[in-house]
């Protein structure tokens, strides 16, 4: 990207941890500012130091999602000292803004002193007049019960294209200077927006609705109705050495255990003694005929995601059960010492507790 000798501020992480919020809560990463119950809310910012005096700060730009009747107000000042007096003494600037002690009219009323700006309503704000070393922000939600703010950047400059003029039209907030940042603002945007297309090519950071399409692209059927997103990542991610060995026992067990969590056994008729053959309601009729065992409970939902998968990787002409060993008492019915079997007791049954219907359990 031509960045003109832009510079660019993340405000996320470490300095919304340390800022101070009020009636806002901060996300896991530390990259989301959101609203908690109503009323107003606060969020007063450390002071953005850019190392060069008399810095010309350029603009302000955030993502926020706030209801109908909520209001966005943001406020700002610039200076080259770091340090005010207060009550005969030097405070600094950031420990004045950051003690949730001090009134917020007092507050308020150095942005005034400062020759700070106001804007209310707008997410993409010229910072135009501030002028110094470093830079305060206090943004100011009114009335949301439910909002957020993310991706606040803050560009110094913030204009790309006032600088290729003369000197003489180079005159700070006047009307050729807001005009310009429009379009400076709209290519800004768009350079961003192809900056970042790698990341719609990587399955951790694409857009859930990419997800079928790249499921598209290797051969991979999906319903959305069957597999969640992180579901859909994760088998996106083995699905180039999934695809490769389609058609094995290993593509067959990979995928399964893609999704269990408990121990898997997959039981092929043609390699069983012949004298196990015989039960074709257990391991099948054919040669071809193969079950895939899932030490856990029943699990309607993931029977059906798992046959959906099994189906496209299982060898032609083959055919799969899937069986789930929850602990019976049954003859004849996949129970195996070493794995599932146990003495049932009898015991009264209940609805809605996940009883089986086993023989051992009666009516009180």
């Amino acid at each position: 990207m031509a960045d003109y000798g832009i510079r660019k501020y993340r405000l996320n992480g470490a300095l919304l941890k340390r800022s101070l919020l009020e009636g806002f809560s901060l996300s896991e990463d530390g990259g989301v500012l959101r609203t908690e119950g109503s009323g107003v809310h606060s969020v007063f910012l450390p002071g953005l130091d850019s190392a060069q005096p008399d810095c010309a700060w350029g603009r302000l730009s955030l993502r926020c999602k706030l209801g109908a009747e909520s209001m966005l107000t943001v406020r700002a000042f610039a200076s080259n000292q770091d340090a005010v007096i207060r009550n005969n003494e030097v405070v600094r600037i950031d420990d004045f803004l950051l003690d949730p002690a001090i009134p917020r009219t007092e507050k308020e009323r150095l942005f005034t002193l400062a020759d700070g700006m106001e804007r209310s309503g707008v997410k993409d704000v010229l910072l135009t007049g501030q002028t110094g070393r470093w830079l305060w922000l206090w943004l100011e939600v009114a009335g949301a019960e439910d909002g957020i703010l993310e991706d606040l950047r803050v560009y110094v400059p913030g204009d790309n294209f006032f600088r290729t003029f003369p000197q003489v039209y180079q005159t700070d907030n006047d009307f050729l200077q807001r005009y310009l940042s429009i379009f400076s603002t709209m290519y800004q945007e768009f350079q961003e927006e192809i900056d970042a297309l790698p990341e719609l090519l990587d399955v951790d950071t694409a857009p859930e609705a990419l997800l079928p399409m790249f499921a598209h692209w290797l051969g991979l059927e999906t319903d959305e109705a069957l597999f969640s997103p992180e579901e859909l990542r994760r088998l996106l991610k083995a699905a180039p050495e999934l695809m490769a060995r389609k058609g094995t026992k290993w593509a067959v067990e990979k995928v399964v255990k893609l999704f269990v969590e408990e121990p898997v056994y997959i039981v092929e008729r043609n390699l069983l003694q012949s004298d196990k053959r015989h039960s074709e309601d257990l391991y099948g009729a054919t040669p071809y005929d193969f079950t895939v065992m899932v030490g856990r409970k029943m699990d309607e939902k993931l029977r059906l995601r798992l046959k959906f998968l099994i189906d496209q990787f299982r060898p032609a002409r083959s055919r799969c059960r899937i069986v789930f060993l929850e602990e019976c008492g049954g003859l004849d019915a996949f129970t195996y010492l070493d794995i599932n079997g146990t003495v049932l007791q009898n015991a009264p049954g209940s609805l809605d507790d996940g009883k089986a219907l086993t023989g051992m359990t009666y009516l009180q």
